[in-house]
């Protein structure tokens, strides 16, 4: 069983479309800034935080491309099972850095390259700290070692990307984020979905609605620990999920 009721994401997809809350997330899309990319991908290499409104906005958009599907779900299941022990790219991105969900990419994908250099280093060297504290967690926990191009791989500043009317401080970055927590709200407090609230990458947003989050993390840990069984516990993964 999953943690993120199938169900529920489909009572949430009805409930979002008759009350145009899809309508209103592309409304905050549409009114961030613009900017120049070059479309070189290396940005697109982590399991992107996401708003539930997003998760149920992508999968509504995958609902009828099955290959897509598919194809995604085989790469997130990867991507989640095997990631502290290699660095790999967003189960979206394609062989030709293409967003596979262009349309329907989240917030954070959006405003990437709009943020101001110093505060973006400085959340980088964050987010760095806290992946060695989490390292040497699962080591003394659970007796092994996260792979060190995991725990140091680091997405470097954008120079290439060009904002056109100025970097975003960090006070307005957060208030597109709040437009789409106030949507969030609305389907938590209708009680459509019955899910903690905690933040959530898009991968763990996925691998929630295919197991349960114990499970799955369960898993993982016996994966990361044990090479031997990788390839072929994944192999009955995907059979069994897909």
């Amino acid at each position: 069983m999953a943690s993120i009721n199938r169900n529920d994401i489909l009572n949430c997809i009805n409930y979002c479309k008759e009350n145009k809350l899809f309508d209103k997330l592309n409304d905050t899309y549409k009114s961030l800034p613009s900017g120049d990319c070059t479309g070189c991908g290396n940005c697109c290499m982590e399991s992107v935080g996401i708003n539930l409104i997003e998760f149920i906005n992508i999968y509504n958009y995958l609902l009828d491309k099955d290959e897509l599907r598919k194809t995604s779900l085989s790469k997130i299941i990867d991507y989640y099972f095997l990631e502290f022990t290699k660095k790999s790219a967003c189960p979206f991105k394609d062989e030709n850095n293409r967003c596979l969900i262009y349309e329907v990419r989240p917030l954070n994908c959006r405003i990437f390259g709009h943020w101001k250099k110093e505060d973006y280093n400085k959340n980088l060297s964050n987010i760095t700290t806290r992946n060695r504290e989490y390292s040497e967690l699962m080591k003394s926990k659970y007796g092994f070692d996260i792979s060190e191009e995991v725990v140091n791989y680091k997405i470097k500043y954008c120079e290439d990307f060009k904002p056109q009317n100025g970097y975003l401080n960090k006070s307005t970055r957060l208030s597109f984020a709040d437009e789409l927590m106030i949507l969030d709200s609305k389907l938590y407090s209708k009680g459509i979905i019955d899910i903690d609230f905690k933040d959530r990458g898009i991968v763990e947003y996925f691998i929630e609605a295919l197991l349960k989050d114990d499970t799955a993390y369960n898993i993982k840990i016996r994966l990361s620990k044990d090479e031997d069984v990788r390839e072929i516990a994944l192999k009955r993964l995907k059979k069994i999920l897909l």
